[in-house]
């Protein structure tokens, strides 16, 4: 597929998965109103508010999210500034909840109490999305600072201050998003050629939704995170992927900007694993056996501060990233946008998706080593697939090679860490078939690995040493999942 055609696809698809003009101004008109009213009441913590977006709506990647395997409604985010230096965080969050609580339709509208936030829920109606307006009580911070602010936080019962730049992360993310006049009037005559209804004229339509290739390719990969963890825990935070993705890009198309992207990352990762020093850049840093995802706006806030609590945090970002770039392969391998897992195709007939057109593919001979093959491993340990169709491509690949080369050894090894992913255990003379294998190939880094890997006793240094000679690849390989399953000092890595 051709750069140009395969950019205008995905807008098309992306463009699917955005918030329409029609939602977009109902949202618009909900979240001004809530302004009015919080602007016209009285407050013991200050008599100024500023109210104002901030997040993805402010910044042009908004998509609507992904759970319980199916769309789910949008998330507005609102900053209700308060000034008044002196006052408890306590006062003015309960100042903005209770004012909140005076408007009936609000009062009913609205969530239990947030940690930073009141929410309120608005149902989904005539067949159109819902949303979830998030308001956060805030007040100025730093005089010296005239885009910071102090937002309230309570944890545990008790309230205190964390302080937030959101207007500043906006001035930086529009700087890395500039787009020309020409942009801007043709995307606002193509939307108003299609929502004649909602505009008299097409200097009408907001630029807030005009798109440019660095928020077509965030919207991807937040649609396609929401899919990949969808009833998991630890999904990345949309913050972490904006910042990375801003930051590397450099003007290109939405599939160029991804896979760098997931290029950049990886080769971060892989210096950390290789035990390497990692050269300071200011965008994905690691120090003190921690990673640093400073923002651009407050060198004070790392996005990553909870990765060093939560060690499997980080293992799911490093995780989804691979799973990304899996995705990408192999969209560019079939140029078909079912396989790059944004879940936005129902109805597709079984032999239309990925697994079951990879399965058809290889019925026709061996693909032991095939990275497709892989790949399915991946999808049955994600449970999008069932195991029972890749074991049997396994004893496939086993019977129909030939004895004695190193492609019928790398079958069984695919076929052992099969049956480990799903669960069925190896016999002692399955251990032993992979101790002769490991004798006759351990001169091989990438069978040494695999090996070790298969009977529980890998190593960072067998792991280095396999990166070393081929390279980052390896850190995608799906028999690196099972050291999560192992007592392996493997396991203190960030990739399985």
């Amino acid at each position: 597929m051709e750069d140009e055609s395969r950019n205008n696809a995905f807008e098309k698809i992306v463009g699917d998965l955005d918030i329409s003009p029609t939602d977009f101004e109902r949202a618009r008109k909900r979240y001004k109103a809530v302004a009015d009213w919080l602007e016209g009441g009285r407050y013991e913590s200050g008599n100024q508010l500023d109210i104002y977006i901030q997040g993805s709506f402010r910044l042009g990647t908004v998509i609507r999210p992904y759970r319980n395997r199916a769309d789910a409604d949008y998330d507005v985010d609102q900053v209700c500034e308060v000034n008044g230096r002196s006052t408890e965080a306590r006062v003015l969050k309960n100042d903005v909840g209770n004012r909140l609580k005076k408007n009936g339709d609000y009062e009913r509208m609205q969530d239990d109490e947030g940690r930073r936030c009141w929410t309120l829920v608005y149902a989904s109606q005539e067949g159109r999305p819902g949303f979830h307006l998030d308001v956060l009580p805030s007040r100025i911070g730093s005089e010296h600072e005239s885009t910071r602010i102090d937002i309230t936080h309570k944890e545990n019962g008790a309230y205190s201050w964390k302080s937030s730049n959101p207007r500043g992360y906006y001035q930086w993310f529009k700087a890395r998003n500039s787009f020309s006049e020409s942009t801007l009037q043709s995307q606002r005559a193509r939307i108003f050629e299609k929502n004649g209804a909602l505009y008299r004229a097409a200097s009408e339509v907001p630029k807030q939704l005009i798109r440019t290739n660095l928020q077509r390719s965030i919207q991807l990969m937040k649609r396609h995170r929401d899919v990949f963890f969808d009833g998991k825990k630890f999904s990345p935070i949309s913050i972490i992927i904006t910042t990375i993705c801003a930051h590397k890009y450099v003007g290109a198309g939405i599939y160029e900007t991804i896979v760098h992207f997931c290029d950049y990352v990886i080769g971060r990762l892989t210096t950390v694993v290789l035990g390497e020093q990692l050269s300071y850049d200011g965008i994905l840093d690691y120090s003190n056996g921690g990673w640093i995802i400073l923002n651009p706006a407050d060198n004070g806030e790392n996005f990553a501060d909870r990765w060093r609590k939560q060690r499997e945090r980080e293992k799911a970002f490093f995780s989804w990233v691979l799973a990304l770039r899996r995705s990408m392969h192999a969209f560019n391998s079939s140029a078909n946008f079912r396989d790059l897992c944004l879940a936005s195709y129902g109805g597709s007939s079984p032999e239309d998706q990925y697994p079951q057109r990879m399965i058809n593919k290889f019925n026709g001979g061996s693909v032991s080593s095939n990275e497709g093959f892989l790949n399915l491993i991946h999808l049955a340990i994600e449970a999008k697939m069932d195991w029972r169709s890749v074991n049997k491509l396994a004893v496939k690949n086993v019977d129909e090679d030939q004895d004695g080369t190193e492609s019928k050894d790398i079958a069984w090894i695919n076929y052992y860490q099969v049956r480990l992913h799903a669960g069925y255990g190896l016999s002692a003379d399955y251990q032993d078939h992979i101790r002769r294998i490991k004798e006759k190939r351990g001169l091989d880094s990438a069978f040494m690995l695999c090996c070790s890997l298969l009977l529980g006793e890998a190593t960072v240094q067998m792991l280095r040493n396999c990166v070393q000679k081929r390279g980052n690849d390896t850190l995608g390989w799906p028999i690196l999942r099972l050291a999560s399953k192992q007592h392996t000092d493997l396991v203190m890595l960030p990739i399985n």
